[in-house]
């Protein structure tokens, strides 16, 4: 199996989910809570809930 189709990572842990997101290839939302102040990432995109993460994925489905 092969991650070069594309794919997502959301979740609101910048090691376990966007920097393994991003390790594996995925492209990655950040829910940002508040937990990691003035803490450098490279998501792709930061919102502040998941309702935002949604409409981040279907925007790309379109």
């Amino acid at each position: 199996m092969t991650l070069d189709g594309g794919g997502w990572v959301i979740g609101d842990n910048l090691i376990a989910d966007v920097a393994g997101g991003r390790a594996a290839g995925l492209r990655t939302i950040w829910i940002d809570r508040g937990t990691w102040p003035a803490v450098e990432h490279n998501a792709d995109h930061v919102v502040p809930d998941v309702t935002h993460a949604i409409e981040i994925l279907r925007k790309q489905g379109s």
